[in-house]
């Protein structure tokens, strides 16, 4: 009787064990997830000559915007085609100290623009600016657009833009 007490519950284990498998778990999954992938990463230091004008006109609701374009040769027909493509930005946001973070692209951003009215009455007016990327194979090209459809400010310092691209 202390045996089949004892053979019971050695029973009911090992059928809960035998239960519990990782069948939703595949070889294949595991290697196209983790042991396959590749991950690239290129900074890029965008000069304020490296910016130019698309050729809108300077009016609200044309496609007015800054662009400079770089090779990337990370960016394959592969990765066009199955990967991806990250950007990010390095904004400083305390000036006194030096402190910056990484940030993603696309980034909006609040400008401050100084404007004057016919009366000379001057009025500061807040215009934000997009800061966004595209690629093909080959090649990465920023672009800096104002949302209120007029051209961007000009670009006066230099800009850390890095691109992480995985397959």
């Amino acid at each position: 009787m202390k045996t089949l007490k004892l053979l019971i519950p050695a029973i009911a284990v090992l059928a809960l064990i035998q239960g519990c498998t990782k069948e939703y778990i595949t070889k294949q999954y595991i290697t196209q997830e983790y042991n396959g992938a590749q991950v690239y990463a290129r900074d890029y230091t965008v000069k304020s000559s490296d910016w130019k004008r698309n050729e809108g006109e300077n009016n609200p609701g044309f496609d007015n915007y800054l662009y400079a374009e770089f090779d990337n040769p990370d960016i394959t027909k592969d990765v066009v085609d199955n990967g991806t493509v990250q950007a990010f930005i390095y904004t400083i946001y305390n000036v006194e100290e030096n402190l910056g973070s990484w940030n993603p692209l696309p980034y909006l951003y609040p400008l401050e623009i100084k404007t004057t009215d016919s009366e000379g009455n001057e009025d500061i007016v807040i215009a934000p600016e997009n800061t966004r990327f595209e690629y093909n194979e080959g090649k990465v090209t920023f672009i800096i657009q104002d949302l209120d459809g007029y051209d961007p400010e000009d670009i006066t310092n230099s800009m850390s833009i890095k691109v992480c691209v995985t397959i």
